[in-house]
């Protein structure tokens, strides 16, 4: 993709070719349909942390305000407007979410916040035996996959520094033989697809095979995949899944996350397991107003529901949702692709050695997010530099700066000015 780049600028200096690929982009129209911070010339490239606020969300959630003030309680039941009924509210998301993450409706709960999620899925998922009881995970790994694990292994008894294995690997290939090689002691792999650190994409379908051959569950934290790449849960037969919806689907900070339980469970009569837990949400729908005290569970992952879901994250999710189902994960994909490859170009042009990545430059193998590694220079004051310019990175320390461009709303005008802005800010320091 950089020699296809390098070949469509032509005589054109790179820093220019950016009005050309803007003026190409069939995306771009969806810009405006989200709000930027106030500030002069912004430049936000954070959508890995908290994607920026649609437009439409607003009058969602002012509609549902209406809903409660104009019918109290009754807002759960009555079918007329202003907004949609509670007690099935979670419905309304679960066409477009299927489809962001590759599975059946009957597969996904709108419900909770990833980490609790997590813990829901470990607890059905996670029986060990005295053979069988390691939990693999990626190394640096996001720090709330690591508690978690570590809370579930110890709440069965067992030392966390033995049941839980941590495996460095740069490539899928690699993750995967390291995991054969645990062989049956394992009982779950849960592994980040999209490493949230080096931004390393790993295939899940392999993952879910090596898995397998050691007769391990295959589990995944979609936390930065979603919305990002495509993915195929169902068909590549994982066994659940969780994420966040607040980065690239841009439902809002800490907004509802989603889980994923396959349908091979559903069919299940014994699924939720045993060791679930469980919560007066999960009971069925038609039971669930008995007040019994003997639970009867929704089948699969719709079982694991605890509560009834907050409203206004609900629908705050359907309106950012469908920007993501207009634009189509195909279409995203392709202009991720490009604008991470142009930001890759323009980096090593601009800046040569004075950085590396941890990221791989195989667009297979990467996400949205470049991952820059700054051993030389003092990362917090580059962040600061790039700060007093009004753009939005983060930072890693002790030396990354992680730079995503997000192809719902980011132009590639963004990441020229960013590529001229961090080699100023560079330049203060020397």
């Amino acid at each position: 993709m950089m020699e296809e780049l390098r070949a469509e600028a032509g005589s054109l200096p790179l820093w220019m070719l950016a009005e050309v690929l803007d003026a190409e982009d069939e995306l771009g129209s969806f810009r405006s349909e989200f709000h930027f911070p106030k500030g002069k010339e912004v430049t936000y490239l954070c959508g890995n942390s908290l994607g920026l606020q649609p437009k439409r969300i607003r009058d969602a959630v002012n509609a549902d305000l209406d809903r409660w003030a104009k019918f109290g309680v009754e807002g759960h039941f009555l079918e007329e407007e202003p907004g949609v009924p509670w007690w099935t509210i979670e419905d309304i998301c679960k066409k477009d979410l299927a489809s962001v993450v590759g599975a059946r409706a009957e597969e996904v709960a709108v419900m909770n916040s990833l980490t609790v999620n997590l813990h829901l899925l470990l607890a059905a998922f996670y029986a060990p035996t005295e053979d069988s009881y390691e939990i693999v995970i990626e190394a640096h790994a996001f720090p709330s996959d690591e508690y978690a694990v570590q809370s579930v292994v110890e709440k069965h008894g067992l030392d966390a520094s033995m049941a839980v294995v941590r495996l460095d690997a740069t490539n899928t290939a690699d993750l995967c033989a390291q995991i054969r090689e645990r062989g049956s002691k394992v009982a779950v792999v849960l592994i980040a697809p999209l490493q949230y650190y080096t931004g390393t994409l790993y295939n899940i379908r392999d993952i879910v095979v090596a898995a397998r051959s050691i007769g391990a569950v295959a589990g995944f934290d979609l936390a930065h995949a979603v919305g990002n790449v495509e993915v195929n849960l169902h068909d590549d037969d994982a066994d659940f899944a969780c994420w966040c919806s607040y980065k690239y689907l841009n439902a809002g900070p800490g907004a509802i996350g989603g889980a994923f339980v396959h349908a091979k469970y559903v069919e299940d009569e014994t699924f939720p397991a045993k060791q679930a837990l469980r919560g007066w949400w999960g009971n069925k729908r038609e039971t669930r107003f008995d007040m019994k005290p003997t639970f009867d569970p929704l089948p699969g992952v719709a079982g694991l529901q605890l509560s009834n879901p907050p409203t206004l994250p609900v629908l705050a999710l359907r309106e950012a949702l469908s920007l993501t189902a207009e634009a189509g994960l195909p279409r995203l994909r392709r202009k991720s692709i490009k604008l991470t490859a142009y930001l890759e170009l323009l980096l090593r042009e601009a800046l040569g050695d004075t950085f590396s990545m941890l990221t791989p430059s195989n667009p297979d193998e990467r996400g949205a997010q470049l991952s820059l590694l700054f051993v030389n220079h003092d990362v917090d004051a580059i962040f600061e530099g790039l700060r007093r310019r009004h753009v939005f990175v983060d930072v890693r320390r002790p030396d990354v700066i992680r730079v995503a461009p997000a192809p719902l709303y980011n132009s590639f005008k963004d990441v020229s000015r960013f590529v001229t802005h961090l080699k100023d800010a560079i330049a203060e320091l020397e």
